[in-house]
Formats: C-alpha cells, sequence, structure tokens
C-alpha cells in the first residue's frame, strides 16, 4: 500500500517537475524572440510624485504658509528637440552630421511632420504663439546635448541617455479648464504631460515673515547631501525590515524647494513629506505610455501649529511702524512666543524674485532682529547687577550712594544720564530712576567675575534655544578691570545682548525666579489631524535667587511706571512692570531705545520687549508709547472700561 503511495507522488512530482522544464524551454528559446522585442520595445519608467508640504497655522487655527496646486505642462525632450529645431532654426551638431541628414533633400519639417500637432493644439488653445512657448526650452536642450555628448565620448558609441526620454516644462500655472480640455483629449496633445506641482503660499503676505521664512531651490551640494542623507535613511530602513521604502517613496529631487530660514528651515524635515512614485510602462520608439503599472500616492508633510497670534503678531507689527528693530511678546511662564516682530520685514511670495535687491539693501529685512540682532542692552541690564550685587552682599537694600551727576575713577569721567544727579539713592530708587552712578559705586565693590557670573547665569552670551536657526549668542565679555566691569553695570561697553535674551531675563523675574525656554511651535499633527507631537521644553532653569530680591526687583519695576523713566506714558492703568534703556552707539545723538518689562505685575500674562534702533530719543520716549500701544490690544477689557 505505502509503495503504491509512493510511486503515484513520485511519478506526479516528475510531471510538475518536466511540466517547469517545458514551459522554461518555451519561454527561453521557442519564444525567446518575441519577448526580446517586448523588452526591446518596452520599459518601465519611475516618475517621481511630488508631495504636499505640511501647512503652518498660528495658535488659534488661522493659515500663515500652505501649498496650493498649480498646473505646469511638459513635453517630450524628442517633441521638443524636432520642434525647436524646425521652428527655431536650432542647429543640433549630433543631427546635422549624420549621413542620413546630409543625403536627405527634405527639409527637417518634411521629415518630421508630426512632430510639431502638439505645438498647434497647445498654441492655440492656450492663445500663445509657438515661438513664445519654445523660448525657455534652449536651456533643456543645451543641458541634455551636451551631457548625451559627453556619455559617447565616453563609451565611444552612440548612447540613447534616460534624459532624452524625460519631460520638460514650457508652461506654468495653467488654468483648470485648459488642464481639463488637454486630458480629456490626449489623443490631441501627443508627447505632452500635465504636471501638478505644489506652490508654496504665505496668505498673510509679510506678516510674521522672520519666524516663517522661506523656501528656495536645492542647490547642487545640498541635492547631493540630501540623496546621502535619503540613502542611509533607506540602509536603515532595510535594516530594520522595511526593505519597500525605497522601492514607494523618494526622497529630494534635483532643484526641489527646501526651508531656507525660520520655521520653514528648522522644521525641514517635518513639512518636506515622501515623494511618491508612479511606474509606467512606455514604448521605446515613440515613448508613449501604454499603462501605469503601479502608482504609491506621495505622503503629505507634516502642519504645525505655533504659539504666534496672528492678530497680536500684526499689531506689534504696525506699532513698530518704519523704525527698525524688534518687539517680543512671550507668555513668561511657559516660554511661549505670541508674537516676534522684526522690522524691516520681506514678503515671502516674492523673496526668489527680489532675493538678490533685499539681500544687498544696508537695512537688512533678512536680519531676524529678535534674535540675531545682538546690541548694548544699557540699562535694562542694571537689573542683573542689582541682583549679582545683592545676592553676593556688597550691598543691600539699604544702601545709598550719592548721585552728583558724575564720578570719577581714576582719570575717567563717567557720567549719569541726569546732568544734575539724583542726589542719594538707594537700589530701590536706582532701578525707576536709572541712576548711572549708583551703579558705577556698585561696580566698584563688585568683583568682576562675579557680575560675568551672574551674567550668565540669566543666560546672557548664551543662545536661548528657540526653535528658530541663527539665533545669535551675543557677548558678555570677560571683566577685568573695574573701568570695564563699570560700564558693564550699565549695560554698555563689549556686552551684547539680543532683545529674546532680555526677555528671559524679564520673564525670570515676572514668574519667580525661572529661566524658560523660549520656544515658537505650539504642536505637529499629521495630514489626517492627528497629534504627533508637542513642544517639550529640554532648556529650563531655576536661579538661584532669594525670593526677598525678587520682590525687591518686582516692586521696583512697578515703580519705573508709576514714578520712574516710564511715568507719564499712560502703562500704569495696564499695571505694567519694566525697565527703560538707552544704549549709545558712540555716535551723536544715536542710540537704542529699550523697553523691557511684563504685566499685569500682580500677575502676569505677557513678558515684551521693545527694541528701536538708532533714534535719537531715550528708552522712555520712543519705546514707551509703543508700549502703550501694544498693550491696548493685549489687554483690551481695560480700554473697554475706561
Amino acid at each position: 500500500m505505502f509503495s503504491f503511495r509512493f510511486k503515484t507522488i513520485f511519478i506526479l512530482f516528475i510531471l510538475f517537475f518536466v511540466c517547469i522544464i517545458v514551459r522554461l524551454f518555451q519561454l527561453q528559446i521557442v519564444e525567446s524572440d518575441k519577448y526580446k522585442g517586448i523588452s526591446k520595445t518596452r520599459r518601465i519608467a519611475t516618475h517621481p510624485l511630488d508631495s504636499t508640504r505640511g501647512s503652518i497655522f498660528d495658535r488659534n487655527g488661522n493659515i500663515l504658509a500652505i501649498d496650493q496646486h498649480t498646473f505646469d505642462i511638459s513635453v517630450n525632450y524628442k517633441n521638443l528637440l524636432y520642434c525647436s529645431i524646425t521652428l527655431m532654426k536650432k542647429t543640433i551638431p549630433r543631427i546635422t552630421g549624420l549621413e542620413v541628414h546630409k543625403q536627405t533633400k527634405k527639409s527637417c519639417r518634411d521629415c518630421h511632420a508630426n512632430q510639431d500637432i502638439w505645438l498647434k493644439k497647445l498654441s492655440h488653445l492656450l492663445n500663445i504663439p509657438q515661438v513664445k512657448l519654445l523660448e525657455c526650452t534652449g536651456q533643456a536642450i543645451e543641458k541634455v546635448e551636451k551631457l548625451k555628448q559627453n556619455m559617447e565620448q565616453k563609451y565611444g558609441r552612440a548612447i540613447r541617455i534616460k534624459e532624452e526620454t524625460d519631460f520638460y516644462p514650457i508652461v506654468s500655472e495653467v488654468d483648470w479648464e485648459k488642464i481639463i480640455q488637454i486630458e480629456t483629449k490626449q489623443d490631441d496633445f501627443p508627447g505632452i504631460r500635465v504636471t501638478p506641482r505644489p506652490e508654496r503660499i504665505y496668505p498673510e503676505q509679510t506678516l510674521a515673515s522672520h519666524i516663517l521664512g522661506y523656501i528656495g531651490k536645492l542647490t547642487a551640494d545640498e541635492w547631493q547631501a540630501q540623496s546621502d542623507k535619503w540613502n542611509n535613511f533607506i540602509l536603515a530602513s532595510s535594516s530594520a525590515g522595511h526593505e519597500t521604502m525605497s522601492l514607494l517613496y523618494d526622497g529630494y529631487a534635483e532643484n526641489d524647494m527646501i526651508g531656507r530660514t525660520g520655521v520653514e528651515a528648522y522644521y525641514e524635515d517635518e513639512l518636506h513629506g515622501l515623494r511618491g512614485k508612479r511606474f509606467e510602462e512606455i514604448t521605446c520608439k515613440n515613448t508613449q505610455i501604454e499603462k501605469v503599472v503601479l502608482e504609491r500616492p506621495p505622503v503629505p508633510g507634516n502642519d504645525l501649529y505655533l504659539t504666534i497670534d496672528s492678530q497680536i503678531q500684526a499689531h506689534a507689527e504696525k506699532s513698530l511702524g518704519t523704525n527698525s528693530g524688534a518687539i517680543i511678546v512671550m507668555n513668561p511662564w511657559t516660554g511661549e512666543i505670541v508674537a516676534m516682530a522684526s522690522n524691516p520685514r520681506f514678503n515671502p511670495n516674492t523673496v526668489e524674485k527680489d532675493f538678490r535687491k533685499l539681500n544687498k539693501h544696508p537695512s537688512k529685512p533678512f536680519l531676524n532682529r529678535a534674535i540675531q540682532g545682538a546690541l548694548p542692552p544699557g540699562s535694562i541690564f542694571k537689573v542683573i547687577t542689582t541682583t549679582a550685587a545683592l545676592s553676593s552682599n556688597r550691598i543691600t537694600t539699604q544702601t545709598t550712594f550719592e548721585c552728583p551727576g558724575y564720578i570719577r575713577y581714576k582719570n575717567i569721567l563717567f557720567r549719569c544720564w541726569s546732568e544734575y544727579g539724583h542726589g542719594l539713592v538707594t537700589a530701590e530708587d536706582a532701578i525707576p530712576y536709572s541712576c548711572n552712578v549708583f551703579f558705577f559705586e556698585t561696580a566698584k565693590m563688585l568683583p568682576g567675575e562675579t557680575l560675568y557670573s551672574w551674567a550668565k547665569k540669566f543666560g546672557i552670551g548664551e543662545k536661548t534655544g528657540i526653535d528658530l536657526p541663527h539665533e545669535k549668542a551675543g557677548n558678555i565679555p570677560k571683566l577685568a578691570t573695574t573701568a570695564s566691569t563699570m560700564n558693564v553695570a550699565i549695560g554698555q561697553g563689549a556686552l551684547l545682548t539680543t532683545p529674546l535674551q532680555l526677555a528671559r531675563v524679564y520673564a525670570a523675574i515676572a514668574n519667580g525666579g525661572t529661566l524658560v525656554q523660549p520656544h515658537i511651535l505650539l504642536k505637529i499633527t499629521n495630514s489626517q489631524g492627528e497629534t504627533v507631537r508637542t513642544f517639550q521644553s529640554k532648556n529650563i532653569q531655576k536661579l538661584s535667587v532669594s525670593p526677598d530680591i525678587i520682590n525687591m526687583l518686582r516692586t521696583s519695576l512697578q515703580e519705573v511706571v508709576s514714578r520712574g523713566t516710564a511715568k507719564g506714558k499712560g502703562l500704569d492703568v495696564y499695571k505694567v512692570a519694566g525697565k527703560t534703556g538707552t544704549a549709545e552707539t558712540g555716535r551723536h545723538k544715536d542710540n537704542h531705545a529699550w523697553f523691557v518689562g511684563y504685566a499685569p505685575y500682580d500677575n502676569p500674562e505677557y513678558c515684551f520687549v521693545i527694541l528701536v534702533e538708532h533714534t535719537p530719543g531715550h528708552g522712555g520716549d520712543v519705546a514707551g508709547p509703543i508700549a502703550r500701544e501694544l498693550m491696548t490690544l493685549l489687554f483690551p477689557e481695560i480700554d473697554a472700561a475706561s
């Protein structure tokens, strides 16, 4: 019984094996010419599919940046080439040098009568002269022919390169109605392909341009770097068991767009998405598409929700007017940037067209002054000098100094801003009146390394870690002499700070002594609206400042508005606490005017920084009214009540 079953199985196995051999013989020997012919006449072509870049929203869901699809028309190189030869009279050496071309008495137009069908049809449909349609093709033809020539010289024979089968754009941003006509009558437009292309739109024009940034085309070096990065990613994916990643998706393409500045650059990996692929079977003779074998849709980039309130941002930019400078509004408890205005600004919609002019403009419109403008802070720095002196017990709140309007140290005359002086002054008077002499005297008692150390504790001379590119660290100099310490004590000398660093310092006073991490990102969501991640602060530090010193500083900053250098600016109704500052530039009547503070002082909701560069005025006179205008939007209920 078992012998019979074994023989049956063995015979079936032999028959199955013989069938396979016969079929292979038929395919590889008998029908080999048939399949060789098919392989020579047909190919599988791969075409990338552009992904949609993620959108950017403000904290309330208002659109700040979005991709809108526009349509380009591209033409197969062969059709493009012969139309360029016949209509534009362009000479192609490899064609004019052919024997068959030399011997024929016919013109190129006679030999290739059907090659311009697409051109006539398209010209009529779009109402664009044929010559106009071909004007932009010269560069593409020159590039392909040069590449082909180099390859043929390298291998010593005629070679058909991939670029000869590609499609090249000739018309951009075609109306949808025209696109429908082309798509529904493809036989009338041989060799033409409609290519959807995402176009980055910034609906609010110049609003928050330094925060958003802009995008630009990859350079050759950047494309190579991105290609290497993608290849490494593919290798890692394969190692992890995701071998289909390289088959289904693509990384960056040549001339792809990439974020250059702002969150467009900082969150490029989140925004970019993954390009899909289309696999097409084409006829090699005329490069016509026979069928789509496989299409993998692209994966859209993730969306960003920012901490910015676009209404407050717009008001801050309006408050700056035509002044060069910056305004920052920040939550002192979380570090969320509610507004960050920098002027002059630029329009990210037109950067590509205006780049050269903007880049050479003396006002430096690409400079984000809020994080890149490193300037002397002037009297804004005096809260750090006070903290250093009180914390090291060099002075007490009862320490007094006489201010006659100046002080001599060795052979150097140090002047107070008040020509007549302030009389007998304590620390609680020195901050509201911004008495330079008090801080000169304090600096004489304060070792330079102590002041330097406390400035570093407050984050001066270091980047805040905000999620924006190209932030500057500023500079806190080593204080080797008493004279240099006296200069830095009032925010002058070689001391340089950014507006964002000062926002962080005053936020720490407002919240009780914590250095928060400023940030722009609120959350990231995918194309289904699901939250991928939220911002997690990593750079939060608790300052070792006693509550008594914090309370003394807060009281003094309140009195800046009630009886000090910001008195009479209309800020007391908003319960503003802050410090004015006038930093000298070294040129006659040329200052940087500052006002930094928070409101309301009994329960701070906002910390703010106002900077106006290169003005003849002083901090309170120039920045004070701007602060008043800013408060009207931050606290509209107070205006309504009054």
